[in-house]
């Protein structure tokens, strides 16, 4: 997938974006690996189910709201952008084996700063929040943006 090439000029409040993410086992097994986070909560089905109360073992929440940083840098508002600041609420746990959609809508725009405030959410297939949050984004000049490979 190649990024969306906004410009600062280009994007409007109300704007919205989202994409749909499938999210495995293994995909669990990987982000555990590389946060250092192996808890039995997300690594366990008996223990997630029978000491924690959960259906299954969850993905990790920052799982979750690590898929905010593809919505930033490759949909809204694409590759000119950085991400200054990140807010997120956990609502709901979330299992391997399922789909999500990561969406985003552009709530203020600062002129001086050249910055953005994307509300954003994470939510299972049937519709049900699972994260939610603020990412304050800072887009690149025209100038100082080249273009990825």
């Amino acid at each position: 997938m190649s990024p969306a090439d906004l410009r600062y000029e280009d994007v409007e409040v109300g704007m919205t974006r989202n994409f749909r993410r499938y999210l495995s086992e293994s995909d669990v097994d990987i982000f555990g690996n590389l946060s250092g986070d192996r808890s039995p909560l997300h690594t366990d089905h008996e223990y997630a189910s029978a000491q924690a109360g959960y259906a299954k073992r969850l993905i990790h929440g920052m799982h979750l709201a690590s898929l905010v940083s593809c919505l930033v840098g490759m949909h809204l508002p694409g590759f000119r952008s950085v991400c200054l600041a990140q807010q997120f609420d956990f609502l709901n746990p979330a299992y391997a084996d399922a789909e999500v959609e990561v969406s985003g809508e552009v709530i203020s725009k600062n002129d001086a700063t050249r910055t953005i405030v994307v509300r954003t959410r994470v939510a299972s297939a049937d519709g049900t929040t699972l994260v939610k949050g603020k990412a304050l984004v800072k887009i690149l000049d025209s100038e100082m943006a080249e273009r990825p490979l």
